[in-house]
């Protein structure tokens, strides 16, 4: 028989966090989370002030399926007030889902996880968002055997059986979010360099992040981020904690030759950032930092085995001059000057055409396709 514990002590919380090493056990490609960076998500049920950003404007609550008294899934609800206020809806969210092969037990959680968001007023479920459209989404629909096949970084990674259990429950496709591969293959257009010369002519300056000015050099990639993308599919801006909150995890681990700001007048118009794919260091560190996760973090970036595009954004008023093609462009050229052999261009959403067919015609690939799903209330 399942049962479904609300999170609510220090041990509940433990057992949450531990819940995808059950469910992942002898998985070769699985990374396993950093448990210091649950806890943070996880502070209230430790007994600890939430210091998570996304409890500056919504609420959560955690729930852990159980059978014979074994954690055997988990997942949370919560409702994002922002969301609502600006798409005008009701809508009830669930995320961190993990779950072995049990129907019943998945069942149960997503039942537990509609009911509590039922109750504060929710019409519709989305997920799975761990907690917002900007944190990791999805479920890996497609793309299980393409290569890299383990996860590369800050995307998100699951058993097949997912995809029936969701299924199973009522859910169905919202939208889908995709993933593009581009090798040192990739073709780029002789048209590009030209563009290229002709902005700077004009007065565009194309540069990498100054890391002695980081804070004022974030504060105008989020400006350009919350601008450019108004219009995207679930976008609600994100706060200055929310930023904050992201800076402060990729400090360590970003480098400044991939990340771009392009500016006219002395105002950013248009950034870049890619990451590392520190995902092969993480993977050792099996979730903690001591006694000797450290030393892996700390060398993730020398034995990083390629890239990630992670933030992209040309503000609306500076589109179709050929901006974005000029940053893929810096992206390519410095990733194969610093030796990466490929690079992932993540996550797309698939309404966004503009910035679609561009990764193809130059050759890009796709290797993933993560689907968002939804059931009415």
């Amino acid at each position: 028989m399942v049962t479904i514990r609300e999170v609510v002590t220090k041990r509940d919380a433990m057992r949450f966090i531990k819940v995808p090493w059950l469910v992942y056990k002898g998985d070769p490609y699985w990374v396993p989370p950093l448990i210091f960076d649950m806890k943070n998500t996880l502070a209230r049920p430790l007994g600890r002030k939430a210091t998570h950003p996304f409890f500056e404007f919504g609420e959560a609550a955690f729930f852990i399926a159980e059978r014979d008294g074994i954690a055997v899934g988990r997942i949370d609800a919560h409702i994002n007030h922002k969301h609502d206020e600006h798409h005008k809806v009701r809508d009830g969210f669930f995320g961190f889902f993990e779950c072995i092969d049990d129907e019943e037990a998945a069942r149960a959680l997503f039942a537990k996880a509609e009911e509590w968001c039922r109750a504060r007023g929710a019409t519709r479920m989305v997920g799975p968002m761990n907690f917002t459209i900007y944190d990791e989404i999805g479920i890996l629909v497609d793309g299980f055997d393409n290569e890299p096949k383990q996860p590369i970084v800050l995307e998100v990674y699951n058993p097949r059986y997912y995809i029936d259990l969701l299924a199973k429950a009522g859910y169905v496709k919202d939208i889908d979010w995709l993933s593009f591969l581009i090798t040192q293959e990739v073709r780029i257009p002789e048209i590009v360099v030209k563009i290229r010369k002709r902005l700077v002519s004009k007065g565009f300056v194309f540069r990498c992040i100054n890391m002695k000015r980081v804070e004022q050099e974030v504060d105008s990639i989020k400006d350009v981020i919350n601008t450019a993308w108004s219009e995207n599919w679930g976008h609600v801006d994100y706060t200055d904690a929310q930023f904050a909150a992201i800076v402060e995890a990729l400090k360590l681990i970003v480098d400044p030759r991939f990340v771009f700001i392009v500016e006219k007048d002395g105002k950013a118009v248009a950034c870049s950032i890619t990451l590392p794919n520190i995902n092969p260091s993480i993977k050792k560190m099996n979730g903690r930092l001591f006694p000797f996760g450290w030393w892996h973090f700390l060398r993730s970036k020398k034995n990083a085995d390629g890239l990630r595009t992670f933030l992209f954004g040309v503000r609306q008023d500076y589109r179709n001059r050929g901006i974005d093609a000029v940053l893929i462009l810096d992206t390519i050229n410095n990733a194969i000057a610093a030796g990466h052999s490929w690079s992932s261009c993540s996550i797309i959403v698939e309404n966004n055409v503009k910035m679609i067919q561009p990764v193809i015609d130059w050759g890009g690939k796709e290797i993933k396709r993560y689907r968002i799903f939804t059931k009415g209330l």
